[in-house]
């Protein structure tokens, strides 16, 4: 994971990538429409931390009141400590934010690199499909995999359309979010419950095997 940001943060500095990352602002910018504007203006929402955050503690509480701990503890772990991760490494490499073309809105204070958005909600999906309990309805797995997984690219793209990242950024975010999760999947399921977990049935599932 670390190696992940270390080769994004390498990478970005590269010309083949930065002039990549400018085509792809580019075209996008010569793409421009109101009603994409508003579009993604709004898509890019569900990467914030004020519409996960309600849903992020709606979840834990339900989790508590189950007596569902470890699953709560796994919720809680991936979502501050991909937040954290990213922050971290936004200060450490402190990349501008773009600005190439004029921004579709504000720019949003504080660093590029990483995109906090693509890694929020990419930590967010992948944890969420992690604990679903799919071991009665299985086809249940591949519909909420490609529903996430379309709403992290909307996400990602939306980013980049409005502006206020570079493509680098958030496809670094996507892949940070994705191993921090199955990383800490893999610290914290224990030997017996590790097939059961990765099934989807969730840590609570799979010790009760």
């Amino acid at each position: 994971m670390l190696t992940v940001l270390f080769s994004g943060a390498w990478a970005i500095h590269l010309e083949p990538i930065e002039r990549l990352d400018r085509l792809i602002l580019e075209w996008l910018a010569t793409g421009r429409s109101a009603g994409l504007d508003q579009l993604f203006s709004y898509i890019s929402w569900a990467g914030s931390s004020v519409i996960l955050l309600p849903v992020i503690f709606a979840q834990l509480f339900v989790l508590i009141l189950r007596k569902n701990s470890r699953d709560a503890l796994f919720l809680v772990g991936s979502c501050i400590g991909g937040s954290l991760l990213g922050s971290a490494a936004k200060l450490v490499v402190m990349r501008p934010r773009p600005g190439l073309f004029p921004a579709v809105i504000d720019l949003p204070a504080g660093f590029s690199f990483p995109s906090s958005h693509a890694v929020q909600l990419t930590v967010f999906v992948i944890a969420e499909l992690l604990l679903l309990d799919v071991s009665t309805r299985p086809r249940w797995l591949y519909v909420f995999t490609i529903t996430g997984g379309v709403l992290i690219l909307l996400v990602c793209i939306s980013r980049v359309y409005l502006q206020v990242h570079y493509p680098t950024d958030v496809v670094t975010g996507f892949i940070t979010g994705l191993f921090w999760v199955v990383g800490l999947a893999a610290v914290m399921r224990s030997g017996h419950n590790k097939r059961a977990f990765f099934d989807g049935r969730g840590f609570e599932k799979g010790k009760q095997q």
